[in-house]
C-alpha cells in the first residue's frame, strides 16, 4: 500500500504558521513549535486549574478562604527578585525548567489530599514555583524571539495552549463530576509536567549564568528601574488593574455556586466560552502588539477587564455570566501578552530582567492584598453590586493610566521607540 505523500501537507502546514507568525528563521521557527507543543500539554493542566476556586467552595470554603488561595498564589511573583539571584548560578532556561517541574508535581500530591488544608498548601507551592521564573523566561522571550515577529509568536504560542483549554475544560469539569479532584488533578500535574521537561529543547542562545549585569540585590533591581518615569507610572495602572479582578475574584465562586447553584458541569461550559474568547483573543492581541505597541493592547485589555464585575453584580441565572466569561477570556489573553510586552517596551534593553522582576514584583504584592480588598468592603456592610461596582471602576482607572503611558515619549536613554500606526 502506497504511503501518501506527506510534503503538500507540510507546505500547506508552513504557509498557515509563516500567515499566522510571518517569516521566521528556521532556529527561531524551530524554537516557536517547541513551546507551542509545550504550551499545549500545559493548556491541560491550566484546565485543571481554573477549576481550584470551585473545588474549595465546594468543600465548604467561604469567600475569606478563596481570597486566601487567590493571595497566596502570587508568592512567587513577590520572590521573583530573589529569583534573579539564581540567573548569577544557573541559565535561565535551567532555573525556569526546574521549578516548573518541582511545582507541577507537586500537584501530582494532592492524588494524597484530606481536605481544602492540604489543596490550599499544595496549591500555593505549586504558584510559587511556577511564577518564580517569570524574569529568566521573559530573558528567553526577548533573545529566542526577534522583536518585530514577537507579538504575534507569542500569540500563536498561546493559542495552541488556550484550543487546548478549549477542549479539555468541559472534560475537567466533567471529570470532576464524576471521579473527584484527588484523580484528575493528579492526572493534570503529570501532563504539566511533561509540558515543563518539553521545554528543554529550546535553544536559547548566550544562556549562561550572568553573574556581571544581574544586579546583586533586590533593592539594586528597582534602583535600576527608578529613573524610567513612564515605566513607574505604567506600574501604577497594572496596581489598579490587578485591584480591579482580584479584589472580586473571591466572590465570583460564591455567585456561581452558593447564590447560582452552579455544578462543576455548567462551569466547565461556561468555561468553555471563555477558553474561546481566549483563542481569538490571542490572535488579536498578538497582531496588535505587533502593529501598534504593547500599551495600547494592554489599556484596551484592562478597559475590557470592566466587564466582568458589572455582568456578576445584576446576573440572576447562569447564562447571565456569560459576558463575564468571555471578557475574562479576552482580558487573560491580553494580559499575558500585552504585560510581558509591555515590561520589554518600557525597559533599558539592558536590564530586561530586573525590569521584569520589578513588575513582577510589584504585582506579587498586590495580588498578595488585592484578594481581602472585596471581602473587606463585604464586611464593613457594602452590597455585593457596589462592591462589583468599584471593582468595575478601577480597572477603567487602570487603562486611563496605561493609555497616558502610551502618549508620553521615551525618557530613558536606550529606550525603544514604538512607531505608532
Amino acid at each position: 500500500m502506497a504511503v501518501p505523500n506527506a510534503a503538500p501537507i507540510a507546505r500547506t502546514l508552513r504557509q498557515i504558521e509563516t500567515q499566522l507568525a510571518g517569516s521566521l528563521e528556521d532556529a527561531v521557527r524551530r524554537n516557536m513549535r517547541v513551546e507551542i507543543f509545550s504550551a499545549v500539554l500545559f493548556g491541560v493542566f491550566m484546565a485543571a486549574l481554573l477549576f481550584i476556586p470551585a473545588v474549595l467552595t465546594k468543600q465548604g470554603g467561604s469567600p475569606a478562604l478563596i481570597s486566601v488561595y487567590l493571595s497566596l498564589s502570587y508568592l512567587g511573583h513577590i520572590f521573583n527578585v530573589v529569583g534573579l539571584l539564581f540567573l548569577r548560578k544557573v541559565s535561565a532556561k535551567t532555573f525556569a525548567v526546574a521549578c516548573w517541574t518541582l511545582g507541577r508535581f507537586a500537584f501530582v500530591l494532592l492524588a494524597f489530599a484530606t481536605g481544602s488544608g492540604m489543596l490550599l498548601a499544595l496549591a500555593t507551592a505549586l504558584w510559587l514555583l511556577e511564577i518564580l521564573p517569570n524574569p529568566a523566561y521573559t530573558r528567553i522571550l526577548q533573545s529566542v524571539y526577534p522583536l518585530a515577529n514577537r507579538g504575534r509568536i507569542m500569540a500563536l504560542v498561546r493559542f495552541g495552549m488556550a484550543f487546548t483549554i478549549l477542549l479539555a475544560t468541559p472534560l475537567v469539569g466533567w471529570g470532576l463530576d464524576q471521579l473527584g479532584y484527588q484523580v484528575v488533578f493528579p492526572l493534570a500535574g503529570l501532563v504539566g509536567v511533561a509540558s515543563a521537561l518539553v521545554f528543554i529543547k529550546m535553544h536559547v542562545v548566550n544562556d549562561k549564568p550572568d553573574s556581571t549585569s544581574i544586579q546583586s540585590s533586590p533593592f539594586a533591581a528597582f534602583k535600576a528601574v527608578s529613573g524610567n518615569r513612564r515605566f513607574l507610572i505604567y506600574l501604577v495602572g497594572v496596581v489598579l488593574f490587578g485591584l480591579a479582578g482580584l479584589s472580586v475574584n473571591p466572590l465570583y465562586p460564591d455567585v456561581q455556586i452558593n447564590r447560582l447553584g452552579l455544578s462543576y458541569t455548567d462551569l466547565g461550559l461556561l468555561g468553555l466560552a471563555q477558553s474561546v474568547s481566549w483563542l481569538l483573543g490571542y490572535i488579536v492581541w498578538g497582531r496588535m502588539v505587533d502593529r501598534v505597541g504593547a500599551l495600547r493592547c494592554t489599556a484596551l485589555t484592562f478597559a475590557i477587564q470592566a466587564v466582568a464585575p458589572f455582568t456578576y453584580a445584576f446576573a440572576t441565572t447562569g447564562w447571565m455570566l456569560l459576558p463575564a466569561f468571555i471578557g475574562i477570556g479576552l482580558v487573560s489573553a491580553g494580559a499575558d501578552i500585552g504585560l510581558v510586552n509591555s515590561c520589554i517596551e518600557l525597559a533599558d534593553p539592558k536590564r530586561t530582567g530586573e525590569y521584569a522582576a520589578a513588575q513582577s514584583t510589584v504585582i506579587g504584592v498586590r495580588g498578595f492584598i488585592a484578594p481581602f480588598l472585596g471581602v473587606g468592603l463585604l464586611a464593613i456592610g457594602l452590597p455585593q453590586p457596589i462592591v462589583f461596582a468599584v471593582a468595575g471602576g478601577l480597572a477603567i482607572a487602570g487603562a486611563v493610566v496605561v493609555n497616558q503611558v502610551q502618549r508620553m515619549q521615551p525618557t530613558q536613554r536606550g529606550q525603544p521607540i514604538r512607531k505608532k500606526g
